[in-house]
């Protein structure tokens, strides 16, 4: 049976006082948030692996506005339904709730890869770049 391993990598960055800024997370937290993310079964059997960066914004309530996904498309579904799925205890500043952006990567890691097929690369160069005309 294949491992397959799933992190979250947080990142945290602001420019405000920490005694003042709460951020925003999930109210499961993030163990269980990167529990429920589920590993893509084609990408699995593929071998495919990415680092995406995800951004969700949430408002006052702790519920996802949006979310923008930069990494492998094959990834997105798996990724941006659970985010749906799930309350966030929202930013509060000053004690006040407000609405705010969490940035963070997801991690699509395979534990084992010794039984994927191996992979041609074809490398194809060109003096002349590619010109299009309207």
């Amino acid at each position: 049976m294949k491992t397959i391993c799933l992190s979250i990598l947080l990142l945290v960055s602001f420019g405000y006082s920490q005694d003042a800024l709460v951020e925003a997370k999930p109210e499961i937290g993030w163990d269980s948030l990167k529990s429920l993310i589920v590993y893509p079964e084609i990408a699995r059997r593929a071998g495919v692996e990415d680092i995406a960066r995800v951004s969700v914004e949430i408002d006052s309530l702790g519920n996802v506005t949006s979310i923008d996904f930069g990494g492998y498309g094959i990834f997105s579904s798996s990724v941006k339904s659970t985010l749906r799925k799930i309350k966030w205890t929202p930013e509060t500043y000053n004690g006040k709730k407000r609405a705010s952006e969490v940035v963070f990567d997801v991690q699509f890691q395979l534990q084992e890869k010794k039984n994927f097929p191996k992979r041609r690369v074809l490398q194809i160069e060109s003096s002349n770049p590619a010109v299009r005309k309207n």
